[in-house]
């Protein structure tokens, strides 16, 4: 099997977290309750919930590969009456969550409240709209203040990009950096991570394995860790000179990408 291929199987089924209809279904039931729970006890103060994060973009890691995976919920909170500060909303959710999952770890964690389900982290953060020209979503910012944000803004970029480049590459590639990322101790953010792969532009005859070293490198590619690899990797692929050796290249690639086999 190449490099290439190995790359593929890797992130397409052990880089999945929803790999399969039945999880995903899960998943789904679990927000779902989620969501329920917590508009049974806060009725009319909760105008709308929006999923959004990399769950929604299928670019969510298994907890195995990236121990900081989360599903993100956001509560979207009626302000038509009163606006309160981002830390009394923060307050509201859980306590209801403390009370619905009494077994279950949930805490405040800013700008979330984090509730951990059968080894599924749920980020919830309070928002706020409101409607001038377009509608504008505010979540907590620094000093229990708000700042504006838009929720699942490059979902649209990645089905583009995906679809351009197709069978997955971009979604492929996403998961490949992300497990290094995790595993390199999170370096790098993991949204502005994947915002600027998407922002990247690639050759239409790249395969995933030069679609990763080449994105790699440019996220990441000043880190000594990666430098290193690289540049052997690199070396390995041969010259005029040296014939391409497939072994060496793959021992330095499983050095950034460990559970690689």
């Amino acid at each position: 099997m190449s490099i290439n291929s190995k790359l593929v199987a890797f992130a397409q089924n052990e880089l999945v977290l929803s790999h399969n209809d039945t999880e995903r279904d899960k998943i789904k039931a679990s927000l779902g309750q989620l969501e329920k729970v917590l508009k049974d006890k806060l009725g009319s103060n909760i105008k709308e919930f929006i999923r959004f994060g990399s769950f929604t973009r299928n670019t969510i890691l298994p907890r195995k590969y990236d121990p900081n995976s989360d599903v993100d919920l956001m509560i979207v909170f009626n302000t038509s009456t009163a606006k309160y500060t981002p830390g009394t909303y923060r307050k509201w959710i859980l306590d209801v969550v403390s009370v619905a999952y009494p077994n279950s770890v949930s805490k405040k964690d800013f700008p979330v409240i984090k509730l951990e389900l059968n080894h599924i982290m749920f980020d919830i953060v309070p928002a706020y709209t409101e409607d001038f020209i377009w509608k504008t979503y505010y979540i907590p910012g620094s000093g229990d203040t708000w700042r504006s944000t838009t929720p699942n803004d490059i979902n649209e970029s990645l089905a583009s990009k995906n679809t351009q480049y197709g069978n997955n590459v971009i979604r492929n590639t996403i998961r490949l950096c992300k497990h290094w990322n995790a595993f390199a101790g999170y370096p790098l953010e993991s949204y502005l991570m994947e915002k600027d792969i998407i922002n990247l532009v690639y050759w239409g005859n790249e395969d995933t394995y030069e679609r990763f070293l080449k994105t790699i490198n440019s996220i990441a590619g000043s880190r000594p860790g990666v430098r290193q690899a690289l540049d052997y990797i690199q070396q390995y692929k041969g010259s005029w000179s040296q014939p391409a050796n497939e072994a060496k290249q793959f021992e330095w690639l499983q050095k950034l990408l460990p559970g690689l086999k």
